[in-house]
This record gives structure tokens, sequence and C-alpha cells, in this order.
């Protein structure tokens, strides 16, 4: 009895129990709110994401807005995929992880609106951040469709836009953009990997890798893919 007595006062057994209790209240939480969902509760997560994005605490907003994330992916309808899009744009890495992979499930099994979504964050090109993490998205989706709009991102301005949908292309392995990628083969622009701020410049022996150094590792390996 003094032994299970020991263990029931243990305080990581309380801390682990309140744990427990947390998460079983968030999940009532959750069924609670998502109990009939519909547009109503999408503009209140839309709501609920602009609040998050003007608090002074960036770690509260980073949790608010990992949450609502989290939530978009129980909704359907043009707007999750452009409210997850607008998360992939954010700063902070484990926001865009949570809005990624739910944008990801999303486009699984419902890819054209995802694709619609991007095309439309392709037309405007001012969401740097997010048009870096989309091709990787497209390429772990997998659909033809994702080639095209890589094809579209490796004519944007920003360095690290135009490497991220080349690499994508090689991961899509479709030989066909072999031709659009050759174009590309002499790009100077240097893709800074720790996002600093000589992104795009000319390459002059130092820095990270040239988009041209990104474009040939890429048609090394689809010309492989043909044999």
């Amino acid at each position: 009895m003094g032994e299970v007595s020991a263990a029931m006062t243990n305080p990581l057994d309380t801390k682990l129990a309140t744990v427990f209790t947390a998460d079983r209240a968030l999940r009532a939480a959750e069924m609670e709110f998502l109990e009939g969902n519909g547009p109503a509760h999408l503009a209140a997560i839309g709501r609920a994401i602009d609040a998050a994005l003007t608090l002074d605490d960036a770690e509260e907003s980073a949790i608010r807005l990992m949450r609502a994330a989290d939530l978009l992916g129980e909704f359907t309808g043009p707007e999750v995929p452009s409210m997850l899009l607008r998360l992939l744009d954010h700063d902070e890495p484990a926001v865009r992880d949570a809005a990624g992979t739910t944008l990801l499930d999303l486009g699984y099994s419902r890819y054209a609106e995802v694709a619609r979504a991007i095309e439309k964050l392709i037309d405007d090109g001012k969401a740097l951040t997010a048009l870096k993490e989309v091709p990787f998205v497209l390429a772990e989706i997998g659909e033809p469709g994702g080639v095209k709009l890589c094809l579209r991102l490796i004519k944007h301005a920003d360095a690290g836009v135009t490497a991220a949908a080349v690499e994508a292309l090689a991961m899509l392995g479709d030989p066909s953009v072999i031709k659009d990628l050759e174009k590309l083969r002499s790009d100077k622009r240097v893709v800074d990997v720790d996002g600093g701020e000589d992104e795009g410049a000319p390459s002059e022996g130092g820095g990270g890798p040239t988009v041209g150094d990104l474009v040939n590792e890429a048609l090394e390996h689809l010309r492989s893919l043909k044999g």
C-alpha cells in the first residue's frame, strides 16, 4: 500500500494527470466547436487568425495559429486552402508545418480546391515564404497538375522560389520539363539556404548553391529517369 500511495503522490504523476485532463478538455472543446460546422465556423476561425496575427506575444500567437490550422482540416470549401496558404506564409516554422500538414491532407482528397488557391497565390506573387513552401506540398501530393504550377514558379523573380520549384520538379519526376529547366542552367543567383538577405544576388564564388547548380542536379536526375 505504501508503494501505491507514493506513486499516487509523485509530482510527475500529478503533472501527467494534468496533461491528460487538459487533453480531454481540449478534445471536448473542439467537438463542441465543430458541431454542425459550416460557414459561420470558418468565419470564426478567420477572425481568430486575424486576432492571433496582431498579438504581441509571439508564442501565444503561434499556438493559436497552429490550432487554427488543425481545425481547418475539418472543413471543405475554397476558403480553406486560401486560409492555410496564409498560414503557410508565416515566419514561424511550427505554424508553417501545421498549415502544410493540413494543406497536404486536403490536397490528397480535394486537389482541385488546393490547386486553384495556389494558382491565385502565384498570380499575386507576393507571399514569398508560402511560395517557397508550396512546391514541396505539390511534390508530396504528386498530382500531374503540380508540374504545371511548378513550371510557373521557376519563372519567379525570387531565387528561393525558383529553387524550391526546381527541386519539386525533380521530385515529381516528369522528364517532359527538361527543356524548361535547361533555360536556367546558367542562372547565377545564389540560393541562401539560411534565408539570409543575400538571396537572389549574383554568385561571386561564395554563399550557397546557385539556381543553376540546382537545375543541373535536377536535370541529371530527370535524364536518368528516361533510361
